[in-house]
């Protein structure tokens, strides 16, 4: 990434960072999850430049008013529907996770260790631990890719690199390799 400094007549400081690839996108598309843009500086009072290509462009001799805009990464998720009205299944994109909700419980497992969680709509949920505790992922079952979410009823889960979340109401588990640990929303 490069960095350009630059002081204004005023004396505001001004960062303006610049990616070193380039992202083509149709107007009016919005920015990809995660991607950072550049800051946006304006003046009342336009810059002098030089009347050939390559010349030095001048500061304004004074600006009545600068402005900028800070953008942040943007950490939303994406809601994906379930296979149906009454749930779906869908594993994590390390495929280790697979999860299936339905109306009346969400359950989910990791093959490796072995162990699986099963959850209520209250949010209460049992364990359990071994290879008796696991079921077979139907043929075809689609990836929930990290930062994106699905649920039906009064379940949703999110896929993290950290895990698969489970909620029901306030309440609910993350299932990851380390284990099964409870969440509040």
């Amino acid at each position: 990434m490069r960095k350009t400094l630059v002081i204004g007549a005023t004396g505001f400081l001004l960062l303006a960072l610049t990616a070193c690839s380039s992202v083509t996108r149709e107007p009016g598309e919005a920015a990809p999850v995660g991607s950072a843009s550049p800051a946006v500086t304006s003046s009342s009072s336009p810059a002098s430049t030089g009347s050939q290509a390559g010349s030095p462009t001048k500061a304004p001799a004074k600006s009545s008013t600068t402005s900028v805009r800070e953008t942040k990464p943007t950490t939303s998720v994406v809601l994906v529907p379930m296979q149906t009205s009454h749930g779906g299944e869908f594993r994590s994109p390390t495929g280790n996770i697979t999860c299936e909700v339905d109306l009346t419980q969400a359950y989910c497992q990791t093959v490796t260790p072995a162990r699986s969680v099963t959850m209520s709509s209250s949010g209460s949920y049992t364990t359990c631990k071994g290879e008796q505790c696991l079921g077979d992922a139907g043929d075809g079952t689609p990836t929930l890719e990290y930062g994106q979410a699905t649920g039906v009823g009064p379940f949703r889960c999110e896929s993290a690199a950290t895990g698969v979340t489970c909620t029901a109401g306030a309440k609910g588990f993350r299932i990851a390799n380390a284990g099964v640990t409870s969440v509040a929303s």
